[in-house]
């Protein structure tokens, strides 16, 4: 289950940015860092308002939480960064199993 969720957060993020970053280039790499693997997803789009897109008071943004609830369960960190152009996204995955411990963490 636990590719199963890493998948979905992954397919949410690039079809955010498909469908609402504007953007013409995507990057996704991965590295390994201390306790765990990050994989990074960089868009150069319009970018968007992190704490806004996740306000209950805005209808849109239950992609995004879907993502943190899945991450979650993960027991990974999730985090968005707006750019100067676009938008980065941290997943930093354990490699030992913590899950529905950590919380979900927003930049």
């Amino acid at each position: 289950s636990s590719s199963l969720h890493i998948l979905r957060i992954l397919q949410e993020a690039l079809t955010n940015i498909i469908k609402h970053a504007h953007a013409d280039e995507i990057e996704v790499a991965t590295e390994v860092v201390e306790g765990g693997v990050q994989i990074r997803i960089t868009d150069n789009g319009r970018g968007f308002d992190v704490a806004q897109a996740l306000s209950t008071n805005v209808g849109a943004g239950r992609g995004l939480q879907h993502q943190l609830n899945r991450a979650t369960l993960l027991g990974a960190a999730l985090t968005w960064q707006r750019q100067a152009r676009g938008t980065e996204l941290r997943l930093t995955l354990p490699l030992h199993a913590v899950h529905g411990q950590a919380e979900p963490v927003l930049a």
